[in-house]
C-alpha cells in the first residue's frame, strides 16, 4: 500500500499540486507546483463564466500537475482534485467539472466555503506549534477565517478587489474592514492570541521581504516567517511606486501575481487593522496540506502528528 498523496487545487488566480509521503506519523513534503492560470478573471461580485481560453489553460496546467504526481508514483486512489471559489461562483462550474473528471479519472471536488475555511485552519495548524489561531487563507476569489469560535468565506479575494477597487488602498482597506464587521466584532481576538497568514499573497509577502528569488523557492525557506504589519505596509507603498512591468522584475514576486499584489496587500493590513494586531506568522502549510491531512486520516483511522520538510 503507498504511503503517497497528492492533491490538485484549482484557484480563482493559481493551479498547484502538492505531494506527500506520509512517514511516521507525519506529512513529509515530496514536491509541489504552482501556474498562474487566472481562472478567476472577471471575478467580481455574484456569478460568471468561465472564458474558453481561461479554460483551454487551466486544463492543460491540471494535466501537467497530474503527470508531475504520475511521476512521483502517487497513486490515483491516493489523490484529490478540488477547486474553490473560482467554481463557487461560475455559471458553468459543472459543465467544467465533467471535463476534469474525464482528464484525471476522478470527481472534481467543489469546496464550499465553509469546508475551505476548515481545510485552511487545518492544515496552517499542522505546521505551526500551536494549539489555536486565527487563520486568514487569502486567495485570488475569497477570504476564508477560522479559529475555534468561528470559521468564514467572504468574496475579499486579490483578483475580487483589484477589480473593484484598483489600487485604491483607503477604499479597499474600508472595504474589508466593513464587510468584516459585518460577520465579526470588530477588535476582538476571540481569545485567539496568534495569527497565522496562508496564500498567493502571503506567500509573496514572505519572499520579498526575505529576497528569496522565484526560482529559488522551497517552502521551507518562508514557512513560519514573522510579518510585521509595519512590513506590508512598507510593501504598499514600494509596489505602488512602481508600474506592473516593474514590478515584474522584483525579487520574490512571480511576475503573474504583479497585478494583484498591491490589493492583497492591503486585504492583509485592513485584517491586521480590524483585529488590532500588528505582526502574524505565515504559514507554508494550508488548504492544499489540510485536505491531504484529511485524507489520510480517513484513509488510516489516525491523526496526522505534523509535517516535515523531506523524507530521510
Amino acid at each position: 500500500m503507498s504511503s503517497r498523496f497528492g492533491t490538485v487545487d484549482i484557484g480563482s488566480n493559481s493551479l498547484r499540486f502538492l505531494a506527500v509521503e506520509r512517514a511516521s506519523g507525519l506529512l513529509c513534503y515530496l514536491d509541489s507546483g504552482i501556474w498562474t492560470i487566472r481562472l478567476g478573471r472577471g471575478l467580481r461580485d455574484g456569478e460568471y463564466v468561465i472564458q474558453e481560453d481561461v479554460l483551454s489553460m487551466g486544463l492543460q496546467t491540471v494535466e501537467e500537475a497530474w503527470k508531475r504526481l504520475d511521476a512521483l508514483n502517487v497513486p490515483l486512489n491516493n489523490r484529490v482534485i478540488f477547486a474553490t471559489e473560482s467554481l463557487r461562483s461560475s455559471s458553468n462550474a459543472h459543465e467544467i467539472a465533467d471535463i476534469v473528471e474525464k482528464k484525471t479519472g476522478l470527481a472534481l471536488r467543489i469546496l464550499d466555503g465553509r469546508q475551505e475555511a476548515l481545510y485552511s485552519y487545518r492544515g496552517a495548524l499542522l505546521g505551526m506549534d500551536v494549539n489555536d489561531a486565527l487563520v486568514f487563507d487569502l486567495g485570488g476569489g475569497s477570504l476564508e477565517l477560522c479559529c475555534k469560535n468561528f470559521n468564514v468565506s467572504l468574496p475579499l479575494g486579490a483578483i475580487r478587489i483589484k477589480a473593484s477597487f484598483d489600487e485604491d488602498t483607503v477604499a479597499i482597506k474600508s472595504h474589508v474592514r466593513s464587510k468584516l464587521r459585518e460577520v465579526l466584532k470588530e477588535g476582538s481576538m476571540m481569545q485567539v492570541a496568534e495569527i497565522i497568514g496562508v496564500g498567493g499573497t502571503s506567500s509573496t509577502a514572505a519572499m520579498i521581504l526575505k529576497g528569496i528569488p522565484i526560482k529559488n523557492y522551497h517552502p521551507s525557506k518562508v514557512h513560519a516567517t514573522r510579518i510585521e504589519e509595519k512590513d506590508i505596509e512598507s510593501l504598499i507603498e514600494f509596489l505602488k511606486q512602481m508600474d506592473v512591468e516593474t514590478r515584474r522584475h522584483l525579487t520574490g514576486l512571480e511576475p503573474g501575481r504583479a497585478d494583484i499584489i498591491v490589493s492583497g496587500l492591503c486585504v492583509i493590513s485592513a485584517i491586521l487593522e480590524f483585529f488590532g494586531a500588528d505582526r502574524y506568522t505565515h504559514s507554508e502549510c494550508d488548504l492544499l496540506w489540510g485536505v491531504i491531512a484529511d485524507a489520510v486520516t480517513k484513509k488510516y483511522a489516525v491523526d496526522v502528528k505534523g509535517i516535515c520538510w523531506g523524507v530521510n
